[in-house]
């Protein structure tokens, strides 16, 4: 689209700002662009914050694809978060590493903060991995799932969020090697990881943590040998976690185990990915599941679903979700959302009905009543 210098300048901050890679075709044009415009002084890559690259379809020259988004990466001089979840046919095999001229290429000095594989393809050498993290201590999130070198002097004093799974046997990752002074945050994944006596044991950054999310996205992992061990290991290890998130696949995993977590967590998170649910889960989630959670935990306090298509899901069953409420209320713990919003119901002729009816004095319906469908 062409358009005059001054609507290109006022647009330049929204078109460049946020960059996705979905397909290799897109790769050419975007680096002739960026490169046309600095030839022009306009530094339309000064605006971009975040680059996702991505690409889903099939390419037979992978290092051609790789060469040029290292071209595209000298053009983002304020650069702070690429990540990579690449899927396209030809970036196979696993085995294949990310080129180092694409790590060498990031121009971004001091305002990159966060470089992040979401899948085991084109991830880097231990060698490229280590030395990138050496020249990058602004670094705020690190992927602990990448292997660096043995006895490498890395101190990342700005890392705060730590994302990663269990340690094979000697497998030397982000968990184990770095100085990580001022961590606050983990996200482990249980559905990596081999037998449970290889897992991390939170010795090294436990002490620092006051929140940590457990993603278990398959029910074959929610085996108490296996989950009992690392639930024991964060009582005793995280001693200030005030926060646990629970990250699962389907509604129906929450229920499968009920963790016992440490006197000082006072929150726990919820995170769903499939978000559909029915009115008889909802009722279960509310009657049942989170109720013995709670029973679990007398120190929670707030039980908080971060997903906004959770809480979608939830208010598309109302009557449900109003008794629902009621039944945590009774147990002294709120649910909210992400922004530490109280959840409601929509309002709904049922629900102002049964609002009307708690608000009666005369009323004797109590949450044990039947609920009308929702």
């Amino acid at each position: 689209m062409r358009v005059c210098k001054a609507w290109y300048t006022l647009a330049c901050p929204f078109l460049y700002e946020h960059i996705i890679l979905g397909k290799n075709g897109v790769l050419a044009p975007l680096r002739d662009g960026l490169s046309r415009a600095a030839l022009e002084n306009r530094q339309a890559g000064w605006w971009t914050e975040s680059l996702h690259v991505q690409m889903r379809d099939m390419t037979k020259t992978p290092e051609t694809v790789f060469a040029t988004l290292a071209d595209i990466l000298t053009y983002l001089p304020n650069l702070c978060i690429l990540t990579f979840s690449i899927t396209g046919r030809g970036f196979f095999p696993l085995s294949s590493p990310l080129p180092n001229v694409v790590l060498n290429s990031i121009t971004s000095s001091g305002s990159l903060r966060c470089v992040q594989w979401y899948n085991c393809v084109s991830t880097p050498l231990p060698h490229h991995w280590t030395t990138f993290l050496q020249r990058h201590p602004e670094i705020e999130v690190l992927d602990g799932a990448q292997s660096i070198e043995l006895n490498a002097r890395i101190k990342l004093c700005a890392v705060k969020i730590v994302h990663g799974y269990p340690n094979e046997k000697g497998h030397l990752t982000g968990w184990s090697m770095p100085d990580l002074p001022c961590v606050r945050s983990m996200f482990y994944n249980l559905t990596y990881g081999c037998a449970i006596e290889d897992a991390i044991t939170f010795s090294r950054l436990g002490q620092n943590l006051t929140d940590i999310q457990l993603d278990v996205f398959e029910e074959r992992y929610l085996r108490i040998e296996r989950l009992d061990p690392t639930f024991s290991r964060i009582r005793t290890k995280c001693t200030r976690l005030t926060r646990v998130v629970l990250g699962v696949l389907s509604w129906s995993i929450l229920g499968s185990y009920t963790p016992t977590l440490s006197s000082t967590v006072h929150t726990l998170g919820i995170r769903v990915m499939n978000a559909q649910v029915s009115a008889t889960n909802v009722k279960r989630l509310f009657n049942t599941l989170l109720p013995s959670y709670v029973a679990y935990n007398p120190s929670l306090k707030t039980i908080k679903f971060l997903e906004a298509k959770n809480i979608r899901a939830l208010r598309s069953h109302p009557i449900s979700l109003w008794h629902g409420l009621r039944v945590m209320e009774n147990l002294g713990v709120v649910i909210k959302d992400l922004e530490d919003r109280l959840i409601a119901p929509p309002s709904c002729p049922g629900v102002i009905h049964l609002q009307q009816q708690l608000d009666t004095p005369s009323s004797t319906s109590t949450l044990d009543d039947h609920h009308p469908t929702s």
